[in-house]
């Protein structure tokens, strides 16, 4: 007999949310191959609970009523109930960011992204991210709402966290996202196709840089890195946001993409670069655990410091040597590529999710 999984989620409704699902549905019918069943709810229906193993998406408690801790951890509770197989899926973007009550109650807490260093968790981290709190110590931002608790106060409960899968696994060419969104209102299957169109990296490209990104944030240290990134590139290239087909064309046109980190270190840009065919360019990843793990510094990209005192020095090595640069946006891209094909990607997920079902069932 298969084992039952379900799943509760959003239901399309947030970008995270999407890529949390995505792989699952393209993937369920070898999941079905392999023993597993799945059925998605997006709402908590009186069934919710009759399954082998119950995983909530950490997007459904949002909005006033659902995103309120005491509303999370008594559902959590009574979903628990005598049995111990309930998962948490945290899909929020950064990897310093865990919430406590779900920890205590699932049986294991999967995050798209981990501190590598667990022990963070138990200490103060200014804005419960690690960018952050090292902006924070070094160049003394101050956020209004600092949220500097330790965010884990047992150390015992450390061992309950898990990295999943990043938000990587979905469509993100040129119409993806709307694709994605339609497929949350008609629930059409073929909505749901992996990206086949890459640019071939070693291409000509017109375009030394691109970096282009919003600074909208209300946590000023969230916003500070990108402030400093434009200040210091303002005199070469522009940084606004332009429409989608055209900054899908200077990506592709591009010799270098910049991705500075946002409300989380992984961004869809880091994605869409791989798609382009471009180099990778970003902070400094090593901090961080993450799956599938595309940010292999000098392999798959190529980084720079936090305090940005190399950014300048980092565009201009990569510049001078291009055939270096093709080398590494190419392995970047193959990468990729071989996570979102449909039978490697697909065995690759699928013994992953096989993984995280026999340890919630253990």
């Amino acid at each position: 007999m298969n084992t039952r999984v379900h799943i509760l989620s959003d239901g399309f409704r947030s970008p995270n949310a999407r890529a949390f699902a995505f792989p699952l549905l393209r993937h369920r019918r070898a999941l079905a191959a392999n023993g597993i069943d799945l059925r998605f709810f997006a709402d908590a229906k009186a069934d919710l609970t009759e399954c082998d193993l119950l995983i909530t998406d950490s997007k459904y408690f949002t909005g006033p009523e659902r995103g309120d801790p005491n509303y999370v951890t008594a559902h959590l509770e009574g979903w628990r109930g005598s049995r111990d197989a309930l998962l948490w899926f945290d899909t929020t973007d950064s990897a310093g960011w865990v919430f406590e009550g779900a920890l205590t109650i699932a049986k294991s807490y999967y995050k798209n992204q981990l501190l590598r260093d667990r022990n963070r968790y138990l200490k103060p981290m200014h804005g419960r991210r690690a960018p952050s709190d090292f902006y924070h110590h070094h160049a003394g931002i101050c956020d209004t709402q600092p949220d500097s608790e330790p965010q884990v106060k047992d150390r015992n409960l450390l061992n309950r966290l898990y990295v999943g899968w990043n938000s990587g696994l979905a469509d993100y060419s040129h119409h993806g996202p709307r694709r994605m969104a339609a497929y949350g209102r008609l629930r059409v299957p073929c909505l749901l196709g992996w990206p086949n169109r890459f640019t071939a990296p070693g291409r000509i490209r017109t375009n030394e840089i691109s970096c282009r990104f919003g600074t909208g944030y209300e946590r000023t240290s969230v916003a500070y890195q990108r402030l400093e990134v434009r200040r210091l590139l303002s005199d070469r290239i522009p940084t606004d946001k332009i429409g989608r087909g055209a900054y899908l064309r200077e990506l592709a046109t591009s010799q270098i993409v910049i991705s500075p980190f946002g409300l989380g270190e992984i961004t869809l840009k880091d994605f869409e670069t791989f798609l382009s065919g471009a180099l990778l360019l970003k902070p400094e990843m090593d901090h961080m655990e993450t799956w599938p793990d595309l940010y292999v510094d000098g392999q798959t990209m190529r980084s720079f410091r936090w305090d940005l005192s190399d950014l300048e020095d980092v565009i201009e090595t990569t510049l001078a040597d291009p055939s270096s640069a093709v080398e590494i946006a190419a392995a970047g891209q193959a990468h990729y590529r071989h996570h979102v094909n449909d039978s490697a990607g697909q065995d690759l997920f699928v013994n992953r999710f096989q993984t995280i079902v026999a340890q919630g069932l253990a």
